[in-house]
């Protein structure tokens, strides 16, 4: 699993803000924290599904996904692959 660093961790963070500017409302305070999912079971399930979408698209894996299809309301690709 890659980390991500200083200057890629302020890039995610605008991408996330910016995505978001447009599908949450401006009133809605955002803060965009950086934790170890070990410490906090609500991120380790983030981390379940997140694993189900990275197999769907990085390697045409789509069972897990298929799992909790019905329950995804928006699907985007983050930082798309630069076509040739």
């Amino acid at each position: 699993m890659e980390v991500i660093r200083g200057a890629q961790v302020h890039e995610f963070n605008r991408y996330v803000q910016r995505q978001l500017e447009d599908r949450v409302p401006p009133e809605v305070r955002l803060r965009i924290t950086h934790e170890d999912s070990r410490d906090n079971p609500g991120l380790q399930a983030a981390d379940l599904f997140s694993w189900g979408i990275f197999r769907k698209y990085e390697r045409g894996d789509s069972a897990w996904y298929e799992v909790f299809r019905g329950k995804v309301r928006y699907e985007d690709v983050y930082l798309p692959a630069k076509r040739k």
